[in-house]
């Protein structure tokens, strides 16, 4: 591999873990709504012979309860003082990767960057240039100076957000003086979506919610 393969490079530094409290319940009560929703299909399916009228309306109220519940949980757990974003300044750099290569299934384009936050130690990231239209997303040029947000301490995510005074002064400077910032600092690896079934404990946790849900369901229904 070559070391100008950046994407390729810093997408090797693998993901983080999805293991905050927030994402733990959100993890949880989505398999416990799932599986409610998959047991109460199974039972009105295949033993509708053994649910009563009023049983029908079981799966909404409960499907009802766990969503409200849940965002409850989720809401108090991830506090009132969630955003811990900072504003950074980011300046995309060069790759020998195509286009074609660095163009996802949906058509989006992961582009490497280099982020100097205005708190804290340069990076690098990635970033993915997408089309709010039918029409392609374009590849971002190298040397491409933008205002953006780091989503939180010590993670690679980056998210585009209104640029303040001290970015735009920093873009200012960055542009007249290219060599301000190194295009070699550590890279930092993004962190891994609520949902997602990796690495295993994750797995575990949404599936044990599922099937928890999914049995609950279509023992209540055999009874009402």
């Amino acid at each position: 591999m070559s070391s100008t393969e950046l994407v390729t490079t810093i997408m090797k530094g693998g993901l983080v873990p999805a293991d905050r409290p927030q994402d733990r319940v959100q993890r949880i009560f989505t398999g416990l709504f799932f599986g409610t929703l998959v047991g109460s299909l199974i039972t009105i399916l295949f033993f509708s012979d053994r649910v009563s009228l009023v049983g029908y309306a079981v799966p909404f109220i409960v499907l009802f309860v766990i969503g409200a519940i849940g965002y409850a949980v989720w809401a108090a757990v991830r506090g009132k003082n969630s955003d811990q974003s900072i504003p950074v300044v980011a300046k995309v750099l060069g790759t020998s990767e195509a286009e074609s290569e660095r163009r996802t299934r949906t058509g989006d384009i992961i582009c490497p960057v280099v982020v100097r936050p205005l708190e804290g130690a340069d990076f690098r990231s990635i970033i993915v240039s997408s089309s709010g239209s039918k029409q392609p997303a374009k590849d971002l040029a190298p040397g491409t100076i933008m205002a953006l947000r780091q989503v939180e301490p010590g993670i690679g995510d980056l998210v585009v957000a209104p640029a303040t005074d001290e970015q735009r002064d920093l873009m200012e400077r960055w542009a007249k003086n290219p060599k301000l910032v190194s295009n070699r600092p550590p890279i930092l690896a993004g962190r891994r979506g609520p949902l997602e079934r990796q690495p295993l404990s994750a797995a575990i946790e949404f599936y044990l919610s599922l099937s928890i849900g999914a049995g609950v369901m279509f023992g209540v229904l055999q009874f009402v």
